[in-house]
């Protein structure tokens, strides 16, 4: 079954992440935390998928989503790694972004992992706790979800909001590009980080495609969000476009800010991207 197109359970309008009215999945069914013991799936995470799964790594200790939105394992699967926000609502309540983007992730037979930070001391970010939250992350991704899940680990793709594409550009595309092999789109935010982490092979500047996308408007001057994403975005871009790094793209959106990106609109298209690039079975 397919819970992104069966009957009889509430969906999510994902018009205001980018899709279009009479797109296929603009009206997915809505992933919900479950909410009382039972047999029956109350969550809508699909075949493959699981909410709130525990991992640890040297004595360190978060969750995550899996949402399976109906991929089809007889042929290559891949995986989207979606970074969270400040506060971590795309966690706690899947129900909105995380919904619309594990929808766009199956139409492109990939799967959906949305990691809660290991760091929740007062606000849940990646960024603060950076080095430790990265190393949990490469765990992550390396011992548990390439190993469990039926994915290619040449079809791994990300995409981080806000405080995520800031993990995005200062911690995972610094120092751990071998886990991006499907490209990173950073939405609203992923600044410069100085230096990198990690020296960069000839293959991965040619190659990697780091995406910024950012809300023309979303310059700090919101009362309701004074990060200039607008500035952290033009100088991430900047830093690896001069180190070396090809595929950079910075697109500042007019009319949007830092609460209205068309994220599914985005990852569709860095999807699109993966599928035209060749892939080698695992």
């Amino acid at each position: 079954m397919n819970p992104f197109t069966s009957a009889q359970v509430p969906t999510t309008d994902c018009t205001r992440y980018g899709l279009s009215a009479d797109d296929s999945r603009a009206h997915p069914h809505t992933v919900t935390l479950p909410t009382q013991q039972t047999d029956e799936d109350q969550t809508q995470a699909g075949a493959l998928g699981a909410l709130q799964q525990s991992f640890t790594s040297h004595g360190t200790t978060s969750r995550y989503h899996v949402v399976d939105g109906g991929v089809d394992t007889s042929r290559p699967v891949g995986l989207v790694v979606d970074l969270h926000g400040d506060g971590g609502a795309e966690y706690t309540e899947p129900g909105g972004r995380t919904t619309c983007l594990a929808a766009v992730a199956a139409s492109h037979n990939d799967l959906l992992v949305v990691p809660l930070t290991p760091d929740c001391t007062g606000d849940c970010t990646w960024w603060r706790d950076l080095r430790p939250n990265l190393r949990w992350l490469r765990a992550l991704v390396t011992q548990r979800l390439l190993t469990d899940l039926p994915v290619q680990e040449d079809r791994v793709s990300w995409i981080g909001y806000s405080g995520g594409a800031e993990m995005l550009s200062y911690g995972v595309l610094s120092g751990a590009r071998d886990l991006v092999t499907g490209g990173a789109a950073m939405v609203g935010g992923g600044g410069s980080p100085g230096s990198l982490m990690s020296a960069a092979d000839e293959q991965q500047k040619k190659a990697l495609k780091m995406w910024w996308f950012t809300g023309a408007d979303d310059d700090g001057t919101d009362p309701d969000s004074d990060f200039d994403a607008v500035e952290a975005a033009t100088r991430g871009q900047r830093f690896y476009e001069k180190r070396g790094f090809e595929q950079t793209r910075l697109e500042l959106l007019p009319g949007h800010d830092h609460f209205d990106m068309p994220d599914a609109a985005i990852l569709d298209e860095l999807l699109g991207a993966q599928d035209a690039q060749p892939t080698t079975s695992s």
